[in-house]
């Protein structure tokens, strides 16, 4: 039994948080799961306890996963994550961006790095073509999936998770489907036609045999489940070969197949963002690496760790 919030269920005799026997001045350096975690931990513990974040919000890529239909609780967790910090008296200091001098000014003895991940960009000739977006460019809002026809590369978490947000595109809402439902202003068939078609096509272009492998066990079912009532194409044993306009060509069992795209959506991983850690890491200074930052895992996976590094600081 566990709970991605909190780690000590199931393991309540396994971890304890006790007071620490000398109050320190902590940093913990970005406001993604494992940040957070790491700094409400230390904060519990009696340390002074200051997080800091590059963006002008927190929750990092927990953001990312809310933005599918049916994900929007993980909004609620940030939400509850930013009440526990206002709670435990965690000082906040957003947009801002930390170096090592930073540090050593103020006068932090302990370092908790959570600092992320970069979004991984493979070399597919045509990458650099002006159809081809970013995964997490989509989900941020900052780019928008153009014309019909949408093909997105990588079938892991991030990549299923925007496919589910472009084929949800043009989808009706459930008040809209309330309405119509209890006016009788459509038939039954038509309803779920409504509700389960947008205006895309999406397929999934995933190389592996399977999609969503990096998916918890208790939330991949139901990611698999939407994506086939989205009508989300998946297209497993197929890599990326090249990006032309209009289309990507793939290769399956060593012949090549073109599928149409509109718009391409680059979505193969993460690589950790460690650049202020190897900074770090000889200063002299108490430096722990959590997250994303040290590998990319699932965000239970990242709250544990941030966890870990709390009770040790």
């Amino acid at each position: 039994m566990t709970c991605m919030l909190n780690p000590r269920a199931g393991r309540e005799l396994e971890y304890k948080v006790e007071p620490a026997s000398r109050p320190r001045k902590v940093a913990v350096v970005g406001g993604g799961p494992a940040g957070l975690k790491a700094a409400l931990t230390a904060a519990d513990r009696g340390h002074q306890v200051t997080l800091f974040e590059r963006k002008d919000y927190l929750g990092g890529q927990l953001n990312l996963a809310a933005v599918p239909p049916g994900r929007e609780e993980f909004w609620t967790a940030i939400e509850d994550l930013e009440n526990q910090l206002d709670n435990a008296g965690v000082e906040l200091r957003l947009e801002t961006e930390v170096t090592a001098d930073l540090l050593r000014e103020e006068g932090f003895e302990a370092v908790v790095v959570a600092t992320g991940a970069r979004q991984a960009v493979p070399n597919i000739p045509g990458i650099d073509l002006p159809h081809v977006a970013m995964a997490w460019d989509i989900l941020e809002g900052k780019r928008d999936p153009e014309g019909r026809d949408v093909v997105i590369i990588g079938g892991g978490a991030v990549g299923s998770e925007t496919a589910m947000y472009v084929a949800s595109i043009g989808t009706i809402s459930p008040d809209t489907l309330f309405f119509l439902f209890m006016n009788d202003g459509e038939d039954v068939d038509t309803l779920r036609e409504l509700c389960s078609r947008g205006i895309k096509r999406v397929t999934v272009v995933e190389m592996l045999d399977k999609v969503c492998r990096d998916v918890g066990i208790s939330t991949r079912w139901t990611i698999l489940q939407d994506m086939r009532n989205l009508g989300i194409e998946v297209r497993s044993n197929a890599s990326a070969k090249r990006i032309e306009p209009g289309r990507v060509v793939v290769e399956v069992e060593g012949k090549e197949e073109s599928i149409p795209a509109d718009t391409v959506i680059i979505a193969v991983g993460s690589c950790p963002d460690n650049r202020l850690y190897e900074e770090l890491k000889d200063s002299g200074l108490e430096v722990h690496l959590v997250g994303d930052a040290r590998e990319a895992r699932k965000a239970i996976e990242a709250i544990q760790e941030g966890y870990e590094a709390g009770l040790k600081v």
